[in-house]
């Protein structure tokens, strides 16, 4: 039986990771225009728009302590991150990373996401573990629209850290 790589390697121009501003998620921040990279398990997925949910949260535990009523952290909350980028038919490895949590078969993979300056130098760098789409969507897919459809993928994980921050 043939099977297909769950996350088939992405041929995408990286040129020393200096991506044009028509690549870059547009915004801008205390480095300026960026641009967001996500990797899969060291593959690289490709350039993306947007990314939410890199989150850290806790749950607020109300505790007494001798005669006050003290707020002290709880378990760890999960995030999920929501990637969003225009579609590319030709990019399929986050659908076929989402078709084997619909076959019954979800692979947990680590993942990197890369924040890049406008002038491709790396910013941030987050790490999540044991990641798996939860959710892969294209909302509207339109011939006669002058606008890229969007594709957008939810990645349930359990953890995310950051570990790069440019300067600090």
């Amino acid at each position: 039986m043939h099977r297909r790589s769950l996350l088939p390697l992405v041929f995408v121009s990286f040129a020393a990771f200096a991506f044009p501003a028509s690549l870059s998620a547009g915004g801008s921040s205390a480095f300026g225009p960026f641009t967001i990279k996500v990797e899969i398990e060291g593959v690289t997925q490709g350039v993306f728009q947007a990314v939410e949910g890199l989150a850290s949260t806790s749950a607020v535990v109300v505790r007494q302590e001798d005669s006050a009523m003290v707020e002290a952290p709880g378990a760890l909350q999960g995030s999920r991150l929501i990637l969003k980028r225009p579609y590319d038919p030709l990019l399929s490895g986050l659908w076929h990373w989402r078709q084997s949590v619909v076959d019954g078969n979800p692979q947990k993979r680590d993942g990197d996401i890369f924040i890049f300056n406008a002038a491709g130098q790396r910013v941030a760098h987050w790490v999540f573990r044991k990641g798996w789409p939860c959710r892969w969507e294209v909302p509207m897919l339109a011939s006669s629209s002058q606008d890229p459809a969007v594709e957008i993928v939810e990645i349930v994980h359990s953890g995310l850290t950051l570990e790069y921050l440019g300067g600090s």
